[in-house]
């Protein structure tokens, strides 16, 4: 027996010296995700007899092509990747695929509504395939009426999952689960035949399979009237920025969606043009679990441009419905701070005032760059923006430009506003796709 044990111990000890030759030591931390340059770009763009599409990019790219839906014709007006370019389109949908080394490819639409849809003016960007998209300020009732825009951007058929909210918690959807789009198609869901009858909807599409993009169109004639693209604001988090609140807006109106199963306590910060505060009766808000909570903002945030920041104690997503007078609404949403160029469309095909860029520092101060471009990429102006630390300004982008990219230095979340009369829409900034995060990957042993 003595003997067997003194077999057995020195066995253990080699089988534990060759273990830990297996095991990462120190001297090899975990790496972390590299950025790698985006070669291929594809978008989706809504069409119609009002609406212009616009298609442009922060460098040139190598190709292009346009592709018409249904009919799979191509547009050649959409495809020179060295410039910036406008068309009119006839049909439904149309795709937008750019080739070109980090040209960070972005496409927008825009138009005027019909009096008797809502009127107003509509600016909206063209996404790209998105596993989640997060829609808040959607509408099924007699006069707030919102179609989902589903569009599938490949050859083989995609399939989405719709999950609606109400502000009396989640609703049971009709025929919301499963939802097929066939390939190179458009697909138009009225919100109103999944769920009728509600004033306040949240809606998250998720993508089960294929490459699906999603927007919205909204359209109200009650309380507020006008109309407007739906583009996803963040998805839910504990923390996160609504940018883009103009100045002088009335009917500023917060809603805030709790997918989760208990409620949600958030505090709701005013970062306003001279400093943060905390305005009263934003500073606790429950939200009920499962629920979209509808919050009039109090004058007690104050008339001026600004930006809200939200501190939940659960992930919510945010949104504020913004409307100067009774002819037109717009949407300010959550999105991430800037980390890379960011593309302001000028010239929409669309007869418009010069737009203004709503800039928020929600922490340390932070500047931005905004140079002006011609049609043709060439550069025209250039200057540099300071926002002060936890503050919003305004700044106006004169000239004739066709575009202008921001280059930002710290962080700054922010928005376009675009104005036409008494006609409001607002554009959320965001970092064009010139890179994405790829992961880390060595061999064993």
């Amino acid at each position: 027996m003595t003997h067997v044990r003194s077999l057995v111990l020195p066995l253990v000890a080699v089988v534990l010296v060759v273990l830990a030759s297996l095991v990462p030591g120190d001297e090899e931390p975990p790496r972390r995700p590299t950025a790698a340059p985006i070669t291929q770009t594809t978008y989706a763009c809504p069409t119609g007899s009002a609406i212009t599409v616009a298609a442009g990019q922060v460098a040139a790219g190598t190709s292009a092509t346009a592709t018409v839906l249904p009919d799979g014709s191509t547009e050649d007006g959409l495809a020179d990747s060295s410039t910036w370019r406008t068309q009119r389109v006839a049909g439904e949908g149309v795709i937008v695929q750019q080739k070109g080394r980090s040209s960070g490819a972005v496409g927008y639409f825009s138009g005027r509504a019909a009096g008797a849809g809502g009127g107003g003016l509509a600016v909206g960007q063209c996404p790209g395939v998105a596993d989640d998209s997060w829609l808040l300020g959607l509408g099924s009732g007699e006069k707030h009426l919102s179609t989902l825009v589903l569009t599938n951007l490949a050859d083989t058929p995609a399939i989405a999952d719709l999950t609606l909210w109400g502000k009396q918690g989640r609703i049971e959807a009709v025929d919301a689960q499963g939802v097929v789009v066939e390939p190179r198609s458009v697909l138009r869901v009225p919100v109103a035949d999944l769920a009728a009858g509600e004033s306040e909807l949240a809606v998250q599409v998720h993508r089960r399979r294929g490459s699906l993009s999603v927007v919205a169109d909204d359209a109200a004639t009650g309380s507020f009237t006008g109309t407007e693209p739906i583009s996803a604001t963040a998805s839910p988090r504990r923390e996160q920025v609504v940018s883009g609140i103009v100045e002088g807006t009335g009917g500023r109106t917060l809603l805030i969606l709790n997918p989760g199963s208990a409620t949600a306590r958030v505090g709701v910060d005013v970062i306003g043009p001279k400093s943060t505060f905390t305005p009263s009766g934003l500073d606790k808000v429950r939200v009920p679990a499962g629920a979209v909570k509808v919050v009039t903002v109090p004058k007690s945030a104050g008339p001026d441009e600004q930006a809200l920041r939200l501190t939940s104690d659960r992930p919510v997503s945010a949104t504020v419905r913004m409307s100067p007078g009774s002819k037109d609404y717009a949407y300010a949403k959550s999105a991430p701070a800037l980390t890379g160029p960011a593309v302001v469309p000028i010239d929409l095909g669309t007869q418009l005032d010069e737009p203004e860029l709503v800039l928020s520092a929600p922490g340390r101060a932070a500047s931005v760059e905004v140079v002006t471009y011609a049609a043709d990429m060439a550069r025209l102006s250039s200057t540099r923006v300071a926002v002060a630390a936890g503050t919003t300004r305004t700044v106006t982008v004169k000239g004739r430009a066709a575009y202008a990219v921001l280059r930002p230095k710290g962080r700054v979340t922010g928005a376009v506003t675009y104005t036409r009369g008494r006609g409001l829409s607002s554009l959320v900034l965001g970092t064009a796709p010139l890179e994405a995060l790829a992961p880390q990957v060595r061999p064993l042993g």
